[in-house]
Protein backbone atom coordinates (compact mmCIF):
# COMPACT_ATOMS: atom_id res chain seq x y z
CA UNK A 1 0.00 0.00 0.00
CA UNK A 2 3.05 2.33 0.96
CA UNK A 3 4.96 1.45 -2.15
CA UNK A 4 1.77 2.35 -4.45
CA UNK A 5 0.97 5.75 -2.73
CA UNK A 6 4.50 6.53 -3.04
CA UNK A 7 3.91 5.60 -6.54
CA UNK A 8 0.68 7.95 -7.07
CA UNK A 9 2.91 10.88 -5.45
CA UNK A 10 5.51 10.69 -7.91
CA UNK A 11 3.31 10.70 -10.67
CA UNK A 12 1.16 13.51 -9.36
CA UNK A 13 4.31 15.62 -8.69
CA UNK A 14 5.91 14.58 -12.08
CA UNK A 15 1.91 15.60 -13.57
CA UNK A 16 2.26 18.70 -11.72
CA UNK A 17 5.83 20.23 -12.65
CA UNK A 18 4.55 19.70 -16.83
CA UNK A 19 1.22 21.87 -15.86
CA UNK A 20 2.75 25.09 -16.56
CA UNK A 21 4.32 23.86 -19.54
CA UNK A 22 1.52 22.78 -20.95
CA UNK A 23 -0.94 26.01 -19.97
CA UNK A 24 1.51 28.25 -21.57
CA UNK A 25 1.91 26.06 -24.30
CA UNK A 26 -1.76 26.01 -24.92
CA UNK A 27 -2.00 29.92 -24.67
CA UNK A 28 -2.45 31.78 -28.18
CA UNK A 29 0.11 33.76 -29.92
CA UNK A 30 0.16 37.27 -29.92
CA UNK A 31 -1.11 38.77 -33.09
CA UNK A 32 0.65 39.85 -35.44
CA UNK A 33 -0.54 42.82 -35.70
CA UNK A 34 0.91 43.73 -32.17
CA UNK A 35 3.05 46.21 -32.04
CA UNK A 36 6.38 45.14 -30.67
CA UNK A 37 8.20 48.52 -29.45
CA UNK A 38 12.30 48.83 -29.20
CA UNK A 39 14.05 51.89 -27.72
CA UNK A 40 17.67 51.54 -28.63
CA UNK A 41 20.56 53.94 -26.66
CA UNK A 42 24.27 53.76 -27.04
CA UNK A 43 24.85 51.31 -24.12
CA UNK A 44 21.33 50.28 -24.21
CA UNK A 45 21.92 50.68 -20.19
CA UNK A 46 20.10 53.94 -19.19
CA UNK A 47 18.16 55.64 -21.76
CA UNK A 48 16.66 52.75 -23.53
CA UNK A 49 15.86 50.77 -20.49
CA UNK A 50 13.97 54.26 -19.11
CA UNK A 51 11.78 54.66 -22.25
CA UNK A 52 10.79 50.24 -22.29
CA UNK A 53 9.86 51.12 -18.30
CA UNK A 54 7.80 54.30 -18.92
CA UNK A 55 6.32 52.51 -21.91
CA UNK A 56 5.64 49.44 -20.74
CA UNK A 57 3.44 50.64 -16.98
CA UNK A 58 0.80 53.00 -19.21
CA UNK A 59 0.68 50.04 -21.69
CA UNK A 60 -0.44 47.57 -19.37
CA UNK A 61 -2.42 50.06 -17.50
CA UNK A 62 -4.40 50.88 -20.91
CA UNK A 63 -4.76 46.67 -21.41
CA UNK A 64 -2.94 47.27 -24.65
CA UNK A 65 -1.10 44.55 -26.28
CA UNK A 66 1.96 46.58 -26.69
CA UNK A 67 4.85 46.14 -24.95
CA UNK A 68 8.85 47.45 -25.42
CA UNK A 69 12.23 46.47 -25.02
CA UNK A 70 15.39 48.00 -24.75
CA UNK A 71 19.03 47.49 -26.81
CA UNK A 72 21.85 48.83 -27.66
CA UNK A 73 24.05 50.20 -30.64
CA UNK A 74 27.02 49.01 -28.24
CA UNK A 75 25.97 47.59 -25.38
CA UNK A 76 27.92 47.34 -21.62
CA UNK A 77 27.44 44.28 -19.43
CA UNK A 78 25.13 45.75 -16.95
CA UNK A 79 21.78 48.49 -16.67
CA UNK A 80 22.56 51.69 -15.25
CA UNK A 81 22.44 52.18 -11.24
CA UNK A 82 22.04 55.57 -11.63
CA UNK A 83 18.58 54.64 -13.87
CA UNK A 84 17.39 52.06 -11.76
CA UNK A 85 18.28 54.28 -8.82
CA UNK A 86 15.68 57.11 -10.79
CA UNK A 87 13.15 54.34 -11.82
CA UNK A 88 12.83 53.03 -8.50
CA UNK A 89 12.53 56.72 -6.67
CA UNK A 90 9.47 56.96 -9.52
CA UNK A 91 8.02 54.00 -8.35
CA UNK A 92 8.54 52.17 -12.28
CA UNK A 93 9.64 48.85 -12.40
CA UNK A 94 12.66 48.31 -14.19
CA UNK A 95 12.60 46.06 -16.88
CA UNK A 96 13.88 42.54 -16.44
CA UNK A 97 17.41 41.64 -18.16
CA UNK A 98 21.07 42.94 -19.45
CA UNK A 99 22.35 45.26 -22.22
CA UNK A 100 22.10 43.87 -25.31
CA UNK A 101 23.12 44.51 -28.96
CA UNK A 102 20.29 44.92 -31.58
CA UNK A 103 20.51 42.11 -34.03
CA UNK A 104 18.61 41.30 -37.40
CA UNK A 105 16.06 39.23 -35.07
CA UNK A 106 14.84 42.17 -33.21
CA UNK A 107 14.83 44.19 -36.07
CA UNK A 108 11.87 41.75 -37.63
CA UNK A 109 10.64 41.29 -34.49
CA UNK A 110 9.27 44.76 -34.23
CA UNK A 111 7.15 47.39 -35.70
CA UNK A 112 9.09 50.16 -34.40
CA UNK A 113 12.33 51.54 -33.37
CA UNK A 114 13.63 54.50 -31.34
CA UNK A 115 17.04 55.56 -31.40
CA UNK A 116 17.69 57.86 -28.36
CA UNK A 117 20.94 59.42 -28.85
CA UNK A 118 22.87 56.96 -30.98
CA UNK A 119 23.61 55.54 -34.73
CA UNK A 120 21.71 52.50 -35.24
CA UNK A 121 23.08 49.70 -37.15
CA UNK A 122 22.31 49.81 -40.88
CA UNK A 123 19.71 46.58 -40.81
CA UNK A 124 17.28 48.95 -38.06
CA UNK A 125 18.21 52.10 -40.00
CA UNK A 126 17.27 50.58 -43.20
CA UNK A 127 13.70 48.65 -41.89
CA UNK A 128 11.60 51.55 -42.36
CA UNK A 129 10.64 51.04 -38.66
CA UNK A 130 13.12 53.22 -37.14
CA UNK A 131 12.62 56.69 -35.86
CA UNK A 132 15.30 58.93 -33.96
CA UNK A 133 15.09 61.16 -30.79
CA UNK A 134 18.21 62.55 -30.58
CA UNK A 135 17.19 65.22 -28.17
CA UNK A 136 16.94 63.56 -25.57
CA UNK A 137 20.00 65.21 -23.10
CA UNK A 138 22.77 62.71 -21.21
CA UNK A 139 24.40 65.28 -20.10
CA UNK A 140 21.98 67.13 -17.58
CA UNK A 141 21.03 63.61 -14.95
CA UNK A 142 18.31 61.49 -14.47
CA UNK A 143 15.87 63.88 -14.72
CA UNK A 144 15.91 66.02 -17.71
CA UNK A 145 16.78 62.74 -19.63
CA UNK A 146 13.54 61.11 -17.88
CA UNK A 147 11.50 63.84 -18.88
CA UNK A 148 12.46 64.24 -22.66
CA UNK A 149 11.46 60.49 -22.99
CA UNK A 150 9.05 60.08 -21.13
CA UNK A 151 7.23 63.03 -23.66
CA UNK A 152 8.51 60.99 -26.51
CA UNK A 153 6.91 57.44 -24.85
CA UNK A 154 3.53 59.43 -24.41
CA UNK A 155 3.41 60.89 -28.09
CA UNK A 156 3.89 57.26 -29.11
CA UNK A 157 1.08 55.76 -26.65
CA UNK A 158 -1.02 58.41 -27.95
CA UNK A 159 -1.08 57.29 -31.38
CA UNK A 160 -1.45 53.25 -30.62
CA UNK A 161 -5.30 53.29 -30.31
CA UNK A 162 -5.00 54.84 -33.83
CA UNK A 163 -2.50 52.43 -35.19
CA UNK A 164 -5.38 49.30 -34.26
Amino acid sequence: MRTRLATIMTCALAAMALLPTTLSAQRPAPAAADARIMFVCEHGAAKSLIAAAYFNKPAAERGLPDRAMFRGADPQEAISTRAVEGLRGDGVATPDGNPMAIGAADVTQVTHIFAIGCVLPKVAAASGKASDWSDVPDDKGYGPMRDAIVAHVRAVLDEIPRRK
